[in-house]
């Protein structure tokens, strides 16, 4: 009897403390909260309603402090309990799961052609022959023409995590290559964050320096204005408009590769990729994304090609539901031009021709069996497969094949006779007759006459 009324005393002085201790906490927090009224009164800036927001979190946050471990976990339990009386039943989940599901079947069913009588043939996608083909050299030798820098840069290490796959269905793009693009876009943002808080003044000095090197190239100036502009990147001294200006750090050299970027990207906004711009460009494209003391050029220049034309990933930008039409045409590459004093979003007529010249353009760097891609036509075999092997889309499809066999058709036809002969037979047979329903008449015929340049 005695320790059982010695265990009570014991529980009845541990229930004291608790009491004692809690009234103590609510002391020191009224007199807290009391300190902060008469701040808040002395001060002439209100913040209104949050007063009472603050008193409610503190209050909260003293009280978990003051809790045992067994009484936070009872706390969690309760809660816990309290949430799942508002949770469906299993069964109800599984029903709301099958449900969705149908109704996303339906919603496809109905964005399918009227004629599904030839279904199988329809749905089946084009699947390329498995080739053996060589890796991508892992090193890749420097430009021998730069000119060392009189003051090296020295560059600070860049985190690169691996990014992890969304659950976001972000368009019809195939799952590996998806994942190749992330991680491209996340090496890009990373770079962009860091010349980000150059301030403006300065951009416009490094600006001034790239232009007046990119508006003097030519064909026949190429060798020396390549040079000066590397030992810009590297470090030397440049005079533009008798200003003497250099690169200082890390990130003023990776947002000059950035500016470099632009202007090239910028000789193709107004149409079609002529051979003038084919002869300056795309040397310095490759000589820019070979070179490793500006490795990053080729991250920064890819992402920006792919951002202004998500057809070269390739992607199929997804409508979500959240959009309306100015940001769908947006998101699948329209942008907005200068019409008069009002700004537009560019016309159909007007967004095909920019996208022929952005898609030639990657094509031309897909066969060029050099950096920023491999020399070996494995990555240029790999996109045309993932194009052929995606839904095809109104207009766009056909001249993603056409644009690319216009340029990479030939020396594929070379490199692999046996394999891309059956692939154009393919094209003729089974994914034509697919995209006759999606295309316009002129953009088919213009394709059916580029396949009519390869024997059948």
């Amino acid at each position: 009897m005695d320790e059982i009324h010695e265990s009570k005393l014991t529980l009845y002085r541990r229930i004291e403390n608790i009491i004692k201790n809690i009234e103590e906490d609510e002391a020191k927090t009224n007199e807290c909260m009391k300190v902060i009224r008469r701040k808040s009164k002395s001060d002439n800036t209100s913040i209104g309603p949050a007063n009472d927001l603050l008193r409610f979190l503190y209050i909260l946050e003293r009280q978990y402090q003051c809790d045992d471990d067994e009484t936070r976990r009872k706390a969690r339990e309760d809660f816990l309990e309290y949430i799942n009386q508002f949770r469906p039943p299993d069964d109800d989940v599984v029903e709301e799961e099958e449900e969705e599901e149908e109704e996303e079947e339906e919603v496809n069913d109905d964005d399918q052609q009227p004629d599904q009588s030839n279904e199988s043939q329809q749905s089946a996608s084009i699947v390329l022959p498995n080739l053996p083909l060589p890796p991508p050299p892992a090193v890749i030798s420097p430009l021998s023409t730069v000119v060392p820098p009189s003051a090296p840069i020295i560059k600070s290490q860049l985190p690169h995590p691996q990014p992890t796959l969304s659950v976001e269905d972000i368009g019809e793009i195939k799952p590996e290559t998806l994942v190749e693009y992330r991680k491209l876009s996340f090496e890009a943002q990373q770079y962009e964050k860091r010349y980000s808080i150059i301030d403006l003044s300065r951009k416009k000095q490094l600006a001034s320096c790239i232009k007046d090197i990119m508006n003097k190239l030519r064909k026949e100036t190429f060798h020396t204005l390549t040079n000066e502009l590397f030992e810009f990147l590297n470090g030397q001294e440049k005079k533009v408009s008798n200003q003497i200006h250099r690169i200082s750090n890390e990130e003023e050299r990776l947002l000059c590769l950035s500016m470099l970027a632009t202007l090239i990207l910028a000789q193709l906004l107004g149409g079609d990729l002529n051979d003038i711009k084919t002869e300056i460009f795309l040397p310095l494209i490759g000589i820019l994304s070979r070179n490793q003391q500006h490795q990053e050029f080729r991250i920064i220049f890819l992402d920006r090609l792919h951002k202004k034309c998500p057809y070269t990933v390739p992607l199929y930008p997804k409508r979500q539901s959240t959009m309306n039409d100015k940001q769908y045409l947006e998101a699948i590459g329209y942008i907005e031009k200068q019409d008069g004093d009002q700004r537009r979003l560019e016309t159909e007529s007007e967004f095909f021709t920019r996208m022929n010249g952005l898609i030639r353009l990657f094509c031309k760097l897909l066969v060029s069996r050099g950096p920023p891609f491999d020399k070996d036509l494995a990555f240029a075999w790999k996109w045309f497969s993932d194009v052929l092997n995606l839904p095809p889309k109104s207009n766009i499809t056909s001249i993603l094949i056409r644009v690319f066999l216009d340029e990479a058709g030939e020396i594929m036809m070379k490199v692999y006779p046996m394999q891309f002969s059956k692939i154009i037979n393919a094209i003729r047979i089974h994914y034509l007759p697919r995209l006759e329903k999606e295309t316009s008449h002129d953009q088919i015929t213009r394709l059916r006459l580029t396949l009519e340049k390869f024997s059948k």
